[in-house]
């Protein structure tokens, strides 16, 4: 059987769309213009909401394992020999790079790189990007420089995979320095190949790979670009890495949509590189215009007058041809500066309704390592179609843009995207970026490369082999030699379960249509040989390989891990072939792990054969351990050490050490005897592996018992007669370090002694004097019981003076009620000064200490209380308080008096009492009292009520104001006694406070109260205002006397002349004027005068004026 029927296929599980897969490969490509700061990054990205293992495999061996889910893509490092290389030793031979990236679940994965103004980005097809005939797309060069190239690199899935590269220029030269017709090799699984030619070294050079055709005998995965290109006619010292993915013939198409990058049109940056695949192909664009034929492998670059403006500066161009071709976009990543510096290439997947309806997601796409660049994410969709950019509505400045010649299809351009990108559409689309800034240009589409339906062959004959289509369709029905296989209606069936024979599957997609596969045909897996080996996690196993089918000599050489363990290493020495398996280190945990190897005779035909290895590892697990003894008499314990349990591991053995470095053996571990600390076992597997467990060791202290530390005379607190015991609180009094030992209580010694179940309960009661036998026990080691016992008793109460005792509590302020301090009967029940008293309402919570009250009470009635007295000394006790309730009488014929200063008043008590006593000393009913306060104490029932009387001093009336008017005054009084009697000269009164003509000058008013003590006087004035005076000095009418006015208060008297001149004015309280200032006569004539005063009363200001005649001799 040839080995070819074995493909190792290592998809392990299926895909959406494209590039969303759990598989994909990539090719590495050659450098010619160096590689000075380069960084390589791999980008994984994923819809699924759970995270889920990738992993990365070079050269068949596993690199890293790193975690995806939606929101968290990853940026993995990927080190630069894995993909590039300038070393021309690593050419034209087969090598070690390449990717091949794997995951539980499906994802995206696109390598990025930059390096010195230069950078660009391979979009992973996943299995779309897998197949065995290519056209090679590689940019045909306009300068002749020794750092451009174009180069070719694949990269092989299957062992044994031959490549034949033919129909370009047959007289270029490669840069190994041969020109040939055709160059062929042969490369194994996840091993590479790259070829270069270099465009300095002949013109043919520039052109002559463009449209190579490659062809293998089984699917390679294949990058072709320039490293560096150029490809306009102007500027042709700037280049740039010009590079992508390649897809298998059969996943093209005829059909495409194009949108312009970041360059101008008349730059000729901005450009589709088209190759034809058959002869007689025409390409129209824009549904218009003159047609291009292309043969296969032909090229033609189209000019950038081709795009089309259509609005807004968004530029796109239709593709049409009548066979299928491949479309690369050539572009400017930069949108401004260096155009020509900023090339990039990208793939263009053909138009179909077979594309998928979204992106989700894309991963830090305007990233590669820690720079960031400038992106436009171009989007080309089915016309009507709704489409979001991260959930959100598209700007229509941004889109939808018509394109011309082709109604079915339009195009979005958004700028500046950054962080993770997901893009849906109601209808078929894909999407792609064009990034760049300064002198770096890259751009990449990331959907829609598996428009054409292939069946692929999933897993392989040792894990589980699987046929599948794309599962982005709506229908699927499976066919096996042309015939339906009922039920058979998903995207994938396991062939085995069939036979072989050969495979199609019929795809429908709803709003599109049905199409029939091609035929896979397939070959029954031939079984595999399964060895199993058990293995200790410390060792190796070492597996001479053997043939079970043929006696040809192994290559050991061409032995290979075909299927790597995942909890181990294995490695295969490629001189005498021997595999070497080695668990990982750190496993906690018995596990089982799994690989499988290939090997390959010498002969032609040569023999192979697969071979599965099973490895049980066993991991020895040790325990740490304690073991306790009793305290011998040196302070040291006896151990048996083989009784702790060290492992769970069997056929384990064991040996014993004083110390940590395995030095001091320990002879007899069945009885070591030795102080507290630390014994070391070295414990060794079956396997020959070995581990330190400790043994902690303690001593136990021997039982111990004083029952004497406990007061075994109980109160009967509750005084119900039982008495309630917690051993528990018992214990710790009577046993030191009670939690080492085993304490039990009996009612017999006998059981005591025996040790039987005959215990008491923890809680415990007595209603008589009982003894209790104690038995103590070590938990641990060997020590000796130690008994004891205790006798418990009903303790004695507190002694009570008396039981009941009954208190007279008087109401002494008659207000109904009275504060009592209980505390203050103490002394009626006991008198030790150490009893405590607690007081209650009812003997049930004083018997039980519940429900206490305060010991200050107010009392209103007659009362009884419970006392709960205690003490450190005795048990508690209770008594009863009786309070009888009492009230004294008020006299109602004791009231306060009202009296003269100088008189005397009888106070009368009243009958009824059994006691007086006055604040005088008394002890009659009444007393003869002066103005003064008095109390008289009145006894009645037991009781004293002090009751309070005063005699005052009557008040004497206030004159408050006299109003004059003319002659007429009357007099205002307040306080003393009304009614008041009003007299002018204190002996003849009347009720009135009226005076009617009084004559002019100063009058005293008396006035007198009811109460008749002595009256209050005030002088008041009747002014009499004089209208003319002759100061001749005959004794009449001399002089103007206004003195009355003394009893006033600011008291001012002006005379003036016609012309206002003064001519007297009052001082010192004088107001008498005898007509002449200064002793000078006055010419007879009127003179103008003004008196003011306040009155001393009201404080009112008082003001008259008028004239006065001076008449004088003349």
């Amino acid at each position: 059987m040839k080995k070819f029927l074995l493909t190792i296929c290592t998809f392990l599980c299926l895909f959406a769309n494209a590039q969303l897969d759990t598989e994909h490969w990539f090719a590495p490509m050659s450098a010619k213009a160096g590689i000075n700061g380069l960084e390589g990054y791999l980008y994984l990205s994923t819809d699924e909401t759970t995270p889920f293992p990738v992993q990365i495999f070079n050269n068949n061996t596993l690199f890293t394992t790193v975690n995806v889910s939606k929101g968290n893509p990853a940026q993995v490092i990927i080190p630069n020999q894995f993909m590039i290389t300038a070393t021309q030793s690593q050419l034209f031979t087969q090598n070690n790079m390449g990717l091949n990236v794997k995951g539980t679940k499906k994802f995206f994965a696109n390598y990025r790189f930059s390096l010195s103004n230069h950078a660009e980005i391979l979009t992973s097809k996943g299995a779309a990007g897998l197949g065995t005939t290519f056209f090679a797309g590689v940019a045909p060069i306009s300068g002749s420089e020794d750092h451009m190239s174009a180069t070719i690199g694949v990269t092989a899935t299957e062992d044994n995979t031959t490549v034949t590269i033919s129909g370009y220029n047959p007289n270029i030269t490669f840069s190994d320095g041969i020109s040939s017709p055709t160059r062929t090799f042969t490369i194994n699984k996840g091993k590479s190949y790259i070829l270069d030619v270099v465009s300095s070294w002949s013109n043919i050079n520039r052109t002559g790979l463009v449209g190579a055709k490659i062809v293998a005998t089984k699917p390679i995965s294949v990058t072709n670009g320039n490293f560096n290109g150029a490809y306009t006619s102007v500027n042709l010292t700037n280049n740039d890495v010009l590079m992508d993915q390649a897809v298998p013939v059969d996943r093209l198409g005829k059909d495409f949509v194009v949108v312009k990058g970041n360059g101008t049109v008349t730059s000729q940056m901005e450009t589709a590189l088209i190759i034809a695949t058959e002869n007689n192909t025409q390409v129209t664009f824009n549904g218009t215009g003159a047609t291009t034929n292309l043969n296969a492998g032909q090229y033609y670059l189209v000019p950038s007058a081709r795009y089309i403006n259509q609005g807004n500066g968004h530029y796109n161009m239709n593709i049409s041809a009548s066979k299928n071709v491949y479309v690369y976009q050539l572009l400017s990543g930069a949108t401004n500066g260096n155009e020509y510096a900023s090339g990039g290439m990208n793939f263009i997947p053909p138009l179909s309704c077979f594309m998928p309806n979204k992106i989700e997601e894309i991963g830090y796409i305007n990233r590669i390592g820690g720079q960031t660049f400038a992106t436009r994410l171009n989007i080309i969709t089915q016309s009507g179609a709704t489409v979001t950019l991260n959930g959100n509505a598209i700007a229509t400045a941004n889109g939808p843009y018509p394109v011309t010649g082709n109604p079915n299809w339009v195009s979005y351009s958004i700028q500046n995207v950054t962080g993770n990108i997901t893009v849906n559409s109601n209808k078929a689309m894909t999407a792609g970026i064009a990034a760049g800034s300064g002198a770096v240009g890259y751009g990449g589409y990331f959907a829609g490369f598996s428009s054409v339906p292939a069946i692929t062959k999933t897993g392989d004959c040792y894990a589980g082999v699987l046929l599948q289509v794309d599962n982005n369709y709506d229908a699927y029905q499976w066919y096996f030699n042309g015939n339906p296989i009922p039920g058979a209606t998903s995207f994938s069936i396991n062939p085995e379960l069939y036979g072989a024979g050969a495979y199609t599957c019929s795809v429908t997609k709803n709003n599109c249509e049905t199409r029939l596969t091609a035929v896979y045909n397939y070959t029954l897996c031939p079984p595999i040989s399964t060895t199993t080996y058990t293995l200790g996690s410390c060792g190796t196993k070492v597996i001479t390989p053997t043939f079970t089918n043929s006696t040809q000599t192994i290559v050991p050489s061409l032995t290979s891990i075909i299927s790597q363990p995942t909890s181990g290493t294995a490695t295969v020495n490629p001189t005498t072939g021997q595999i070497t398996y080695t668990p990982n280190a750190g496993i906690t945990a018995n596990t089982t792990d799994t690989f499988v190897y290939y090997i390959q005779g010498n002969g032609n035909p040569f023999a192979f054969e697969y071979f599965k290895i099973v490895i049980n590892i066993d991991v020895l697990q040790v325990n740490n351990v304690s073991l306790t003894s009793c305290t011998n008499a040196n302070g040291n314990g006896t151990y048996n050490l083989t009784s702790a349990n060290l492992s769970p591991n069997t056929g384990t053995t064991v040996t014993y050490f004083t110390n940590s470095n395995l030095t001091g053996q320990i002879s007899t571990p069945t009885a070591y005897t030795g102080p507290a600390g630390t014994i070391y076992a070295n414990v060794a597997s079956a396997y020959g592996c070995s581990n330190v467990a400790q043994i902690t060791l303690s001593l136990s202290p021997s039982p111990n018992i004083n029952t004497a530390a406990f007061n075994a005379n109980i109160c009967d607190d509750n005084f119900d007669g039982i008495v309630a015991v917690n051993f528990a609180n018992v214990t710790p009094q009577i046993v030191t370090n009670p939690a080492n030992f085993n304490v039990r209580y009996y009612l017999s010694q006998a059981d005591a002694n025996v040790g039987n179940n005959n215990t008491l309960p923890v809680n415990w009661n007595f209603n008589t004097n009982t003894t209790v036998y104690v038995r103590v026990d070590t938990t641990t080691g060997d020590c000796p019981t130690v008994f004891g016992q205790i006798n418990f008793a009903i303790g004695n109460k507190i002694t009570l003076l008396t039981n009941t005792a009954n208190v007279d509590v008087c109401d002494n302020d008659l207000t109904g009620s009275e504060s009592v301090n209980l505390n203050d009967y103490k002394a009626l029940f006991t008198a030790e000064p150490n009893v405590t008293l607690t007081f209650y309402t009812t003997l049930a919570n004083a018997q039980n200490a519940t429900n206490a009250i305060a010991a200050t009470q107010v009392i209103n009635s007659n009362s009884t209380y419970f006392i709960r007295f205690t003490s450190s000394s005795s048990c508690p006790n209770v008594g009863t308080l009786n309070i009888i309730f009492k009230s004294p009488k008020k006299s109602n014929t004791l009231h306060d008096q009202v009296i003269c200063s100088d008189e005397q008043v009888l106070l009368d008590a009243g009958a009824g009492f059994t006691t007086y006593k006055w604040s005088t000393g008394a002890i009659t009913q009444t007393i003869t009292a002066g103005v003064g306060n008095y109390y008289v104490d009145l006894g009645l029932n037991g009781c004293v009520y002090r009751q309070y009387v005063n005699v005052n001093t009557a008040q004497a009336p206030t004159i408050t104001k006299i109003d004059v008017v003319g002659t007429t005054a009357t007099v205002y009084v307040t306080g003393g006694t009304p009614p008041y009697r009003y007299s002018l000269n204190g002996i003849d009164y009347q009720p009135s406070n009226v005076f009617i003509g009084l004559p002019r000058g100063t009058h005293k008013v008396y006035v007198l109260g009811a109460d008749g003590c002595s009256p209050v006087t005030k002088e008041f004035l009747v002014l009499n205002l004089v209208n003319a005076i002759t100061p001749n000095g005959d004794g009449i009418n001399d002089v103007l006397n206004y003195s009355d006015l003394r009893i006033k208060e600011n008291v001012s008297i002006e005379v003036v002349d016609r012309y206002g001149a003064v001519v007297y004015k009052s001082a010192d309280k004088k107001y008498i004027w005898d007509g002449k200032p200064g002793g000078r006569t006055l010419p007879t004539a009127a003179y103008w005068y003004v008196i003011r005063w306040t009155e001393p009363d009201t404080k009112l200001p008082v003001s008259y004026s008028g004239w006065v005649l001076v008449k004088n001799r003349e």
